[in-house]
């Protein structure tokens, strides 16, 4: 092989590299891919990611519970409790431990958000002040953060653009 030819596929395997690692990372899908945000759609999210039957509190009110020993003295647990109102549905998360922050995580890096809606509502959490009506994509959003001594409390509210009709 002579100088040349060398020199041609070095320059093509360069190419081939950088087109390669110029592509994309894969994204979450876009609005079309995007599970709408409902009660029921959660409620259906939570069971399957915790593999728990959640406890039915009322028609519109589900509530999940995860907890362990994590030694002969400490118990760590998170409850989620899922609502749905006639304006929004509310997710509140109470947990003991910073493990059980991953199931927060889960939730905003889930299906019911578009990339851009996720990346807004992570720094929305950690801002950690409250925040209301604040817009984030296709909704209002409430954010309630709460650190007692021994818990964290967050509390999501979505509301949907009220429908302008006639």
């Amino acid at each position: 092989m002579n100088k040349k030819n060398f020199i041609i596929i070095v320059v093509a395997i360069l190419f081939a590299g950088s087109a390669v690692a110029a592509e994309p990372v894969k994204r979450k899908a876009d609005a079309a891919g995007v599970k709408q945000l409902t009660f029921e759609n959660v409620h259906k999210f939570f069971s399957d990611t915790l593999k728990v039957r959640p406890k039915e509190v009322k028609k519109r009110c589900a509530l999940f519970y995860e907890g362990e020993w994590k030694d002969g003295n400490t118990y760590r647990y998170s409850v989620i409790i899922v609502e749905n109102s006639d304006e929004d549905i509310q997710i509140t998360f109470y947990f003991t431990d910073d493990y059980e922050m991953n199931w927060v995580n889960e939730f905003l890096d889930g299906p019911f958000f578009n990339q851009k809606e996720t990346e807004e509502l992570f720094g929305l959490l950690h801002g950690k002040q409250h925040v209301r009506a604040q817009r984030v994509g296709r909704y209002r959003v409430d954010l309630s953060h709460w650190e007692p001594r021994h818990a964290e409390i967050i509390v999501f509210s979505f509301t949907p653009p009220q429908k302008r009709g006639g």
